[in-house]
């Protein structure tokens, strides 16, 4: 597949994961409200798997998915705007891929 694809399929498949995890987090919360500690997990587990999609891209990933992930994380923490994290995230992907791969074979 090529990297768009690859960019869809994952984005796609964190959303399903999300939209999965936050409603049987809801109907599981409905009926197990009466466990006051089970609330909390079941608040996180969203986070968690975003962090389980993340981590390893970020450990195998290149200089310009990393300095992707930065921005992202930037612009949620000082603006919240998810809108405008994705989209430059997103675009310092397309953009900066094809130029760190004409810069290695370039000037190496």
């Amino acid at each position: 597949m090529n990297k768009l694809a690859d960019v869809g399929v994952v984005l796609l498949l964190i959303a399903v994961v999300v939209y999965l995890t936050r409603i049987s987090g809801y109907f599981l919360g409905q009926r197990l409200r009466h466990i006051g500690r089970l609330r909390p997990v079941l608040e996180v587990l969203p986070g968690c798997a975003m962090m389980a999609l993340i981590v390893p891209a970020v450990v195998h990933g290149s200089l310009v998915e990393f300095t992707a992930l930065v921005f992202v994380i930037t612009v949620m923490w000082r603006q919240d705007n998810i809108v405008f994290a994705t989209f430059g995230g997103i675009v310092i992907l397309f953009i900066g891929e094809p130029a760190f791969v004409w810069m290695q074979s370039n000037f190496s």
